[in-house]
């Protein structure tokens, strides 16, 4: 009897060729997107699978109460508390504490940056990281570097024996290189530091301060057979007893808990200070967006289906005169449907081929997850669940017929007040597509916007050349004598982008109310080469600085309106003059105030700011170029540096093409304008279907109707009115929530597009225009068809 169903499955998805083309289509694209969401729940419980004894190691997680009775979690402690546990608690074997930044190694002349991980000694066997090549990094200033950092660093070499330089740490010794770190793992970092490589003053106050709650990651290894809930319970007696004589400032405290490894991926919360472990929430928006994708592809499945049901009943009258029952027909309808998705799956997989390499694809999904059986086994159930639910209600309307209500062709399927749901699945189709394209197009509006919006400084004809191990001063004075560079000028920061240095200043050197701000450091050509307005008082002034680029920090400041405002002095003329403390050691005194400008990223408003002269930070020269010939004048620019640094590449970028690629995100719109691209197609395709079958059904009417006398654009108008009725009414519907969907997404940006009539109408006019082309191919043939051939047989 199976073989039987399958044979004449088979025999209707071949017959009816367009309907199965729509429908294994659109389940595959639906499926792509689902497969693409199970690779990535799969590699979400792979986080940590190579740790030895994840079963019995713990990352210790940090709940702050604040003063108004807030709790937030951290998976970051205090440092001192690995040494504690160590020493006075016998049930645990070992401890590793992980500290992690970022910052600048000086190689062979060049300077990269990259983010490390300071790491005790028994890092490398709690959480089982292991080396290709040398030894771990125990000993004070010596670090390991992983396979992609060590070929950066010093090509195909050995970088094993060589030296590294560093600013805060001098030189470290490289001892070894890690095998190919798992992409799946909660950790990320280019290479790792010894612990007691953190020698400044600084790091050494740090890892004795119970305070610092947020200074790194403990991690717990107990002994073979002790017991989790006595390691539990001893956590908050630790803080309690740690924190009693601490005074806070703006929390009441915090206590301890345990996290075992084994359940930090996927995260059940969100963790303040978190690492890359994947979340519960994150897993579920992407399995939402395949299970909607899937879902209109469902209704295209079931609307052809319906559609074609006065012959589907005429079968099933047949079959049910002939002794079968409602569950053999059922089966039957449903074994189609099943084949259908199989099918579908494997157009699914080509699919899922093509836009594995996207970026965005590689990065958030399936990178470092292989397809394995077990993988496999779920998807093949997937497509089977999916082939019994999109055939489940068809097969159930179907067989549920009866004889004598196919003779009279009362085969009408009412939802409510006479509209159809086939109509009703039309609708949902595109009014779900719409409201993604609403969305989509927003949040493309606003990466736009940021990208290249006016952030309140001169970008245009601006090269930015980060400095490396190139004197500022010498630098400048080679290509202040280029022709065609109008103006040079030194920064720390890049502004556009994270803002720089985020600090506490205070009025007085001790004491006193502080304020938060960001601190830049520029030389003093800075502000009249940006374009930036002076509002109160003069520019810094004229400081000398040796061809080495050093320099000693000046103790006159800018600062912005918003930071007036913050330290509240009054107006800006009566601020210039005044000081305050950037630490303990160095008072400065505000030369002037410029204009409020946008230098960090839109998604804050503007911060206050202070521009300070501290040449030993500078790392960007920014050159203007002088309209006229840039492409000459930037191939001087490209030999002065040759000549300057021959060791390194001119890495020299136009200020627009920065703030474009920073914002822009063109990986992530990609990937998302192709799930829209799908439902569009999807809708589409189930209209078109839809469409193709009204046409079919009402031939002889239209052949009659111009034998009468009636224009091709009446027939056309006739067949199409009942389908443009239903694009108007998913236009009605979609319109308000797509508005609500796309400002869900802007309002967590300070500064963002407005959501007009630009983005409203046009997605409505896309949606008329897609629907309509559909509509039209199909009417308009129908309309052209010779009424002696559709009425011959009568």
């Amino acid at each position: 009897m199976f073989r039987n169903y399958v044979v004449i499955a088979f025999r209707n998805l071949w017959k009816h060729r367009l309907f199965s083309f729509i429908n294994i289509f659109g389940l595959a694209s639906g499926m792509m997107v689902c497969l693409l969401a199970l690779i990535d729940i799969k590699g979400a419980f792979d986080y940590g699978n190579f740790h030895p004894h994840s079963d019995r190691t713990y990352r210790i997680l940090t709940d702050v109460t604040s003063s108004d009775n807030q709790m937030a979690a951290f998976a970051s402690t205090p440092l001192p508390l690995a040494n504690v546990l160590k020493r006075e608690y016998g049930f645990v074997e070992k401890t590793a504490r992980v500290i992690r930044d970022y910052a600048e190694f000086t190689v062979d002349q060049k300077k990269l940056g990259d983010y490390y991980c300071a790491v005790d000694p028994d890092f490398f066997t709690v959480l089982g990281y292991k080396l290709a090549a040398g030894q771990p990094a125990t000993e004070p200033n010596t670090a390991v570097l992983t396979p992609q950092t060590a070929e950066r660093f010093f090509g195909l070499a050995n970088p094993i024996g060589k030296v590294i330089h560093t600013k805060e740490y001098g030189s470290i010794a490289i001892t070894g290189v890690f095998q190919t770190l798992p992409t799946r793992s909660h950790l990320h970092f280019g290479l790792v530091l010894s612990m007691p490589t953190l020698s400044t003053e600084n790091r050494k106050r740090q890892q004795t301060d119970w305070k610092q709650y947020t200074s790194g990651y403990t991690y717990v290894l107990l002994k073979e057979g002790a017991p989790a809930d006595q390691f539990e319970k001893i956590l908050p007696t630790i803080a309690a007893r740690a924190t009693k004589d601490i005074r806070f400032g703006s929390e009441k405290g915090y206590t301890f808990r345990a996290q075992s490894l084994t359940s930090l991926s996927p995260s059940h919360e969100s963790l303040m200070m978190g690492t890359w472990e994947q979340t519960w929430g994150k897993l579920a928006t992407e399995m939402a967006v395949g299970l909607v994708t899937l879902l209109l592809a469902v209704f295209n499945y079931v609307n052809l289906t319906l559609a074609r049901s006065l012959s589907r009943a005429r079968e099933v009258g047949i079959r049910k005169v002939s002794g079968a029952v409602r569950w053999q027909l059922m089966a039957q309808f449903m074994a189609e449907s099943v084949m259908l998705s199989v099918f579908a799956l494997g157009v699914a997989y080509l699919l899922l081929m093509l836009i594995e390499p996207m970026p965005f694809v590689q990065q958030w999904l399936i990178g470092g997850v292989e397809l394995s059986t077990s993988l496999w086994v779920v998807f093949v159930g997937f497509s089977m669940a999916t082939g019994l639910l999109a055939g489940f209600v068809p097969a159930r309307v179907l067989s549920g017929f009866r004889p004598a209500q196919v003779l009279r062709s009362q085969t009408g399927l009412k939802v409510f007040k006479g509209i159809t749901l086939r109509k009703s699945l039309i609708v949902a189709q595109f009014a779900i597509a719409l409201i993604a394209m609403i969305a989509l197009l927003s949040m493309a509006r606003q990466q736009n916007y940021m990208a290249t919006a006016d952030y309140g400084f001169r970008s245009e004809g601006i090269l930015n050349i980060p400095l490396n191990t190139v004197p500022y001063q010498r630098l400048a004075n080679e290509l202040n004598r280029i022709p065609g560079v109008d103006r040079v000028s030194a920064t720390s920061e890049l502004f556009g982008s994270h803002g720089g240095e985020y600090r506490k200043v205070r009025r007085q050197k001790t004491g006193g109310d502080s304020t938060a701000v960001f601190i830049t450091a520029i030389d003093q050509h800075f502000v009249a080469n940006m374009d930036l307005t002076l509002l109160a008082g003069q520019n810094l002034p004229e400081m000398t600085t040796d061809t080495s680029g050093e320099g000693s920090p000046g103790r006159f400041v800018l600062v912005n309106e918003e930071a007036v405002n913050a330290f509240r002095m009054g107006n800006p003329r009566e601020v210039v003059g005044q000081t305050f403390w950037l630490n303990d050691s160095t008072e400065v005194q505000i030369a002037g105030v410029v204009k409020n400008f946008r230098f960090t990223t839109f998604n804050w408003a503007i911060k206050p700011l202070v521009l300070s002269y501290q040449p030993k930070q500078f790392r960007y020269v920014n050159v203007r170029i002088a309209d006229g010939a840039p492409e000459a004048t930037l191939a001087n620019v490209q030999s002065v540096w040759k000549r300057l640094n021959p060791h390194q590449p001119f890495a020299g970028e136009w200020y627009g093409d920065f703030l474009y690629k920073r914002h822009s995100h063109e990986d992530d719109v990609n990937f998302m304008g192709l799930l829209t691209a799908l439902a569009f197609s999807i809708a589409c395709l189930g209209l078109l279907g839809m469409v193709t079958y009204t046409t079919e059904t009402r031939v002889k009417e239209v052949g009659i109707r111009k034998v009468m006398g009636a224009q091709v654009r009446q027939i056309i108008w006739l067949l199409s009115w009942d389908f443009v009725k239903l694009l108007l009414i998913a236009g009605g519907i979609a319109l308000p929530l797509g508005y609500l969907a796309g400002m869900a997404f802007l309002i967590n940006f300070a500064y963002h597009v407005s959501i007009g009539f630009e983005t409203l109408g046009g997605c409505i006019g896309l949606l008329l225009a897609l629907g309509g082309l559909t509509i039209g191919f199909r009417t308009y043939r129908a309309a052209l068809s010779n009424p002696a051939d559709s009425l011959r047989s009568e």
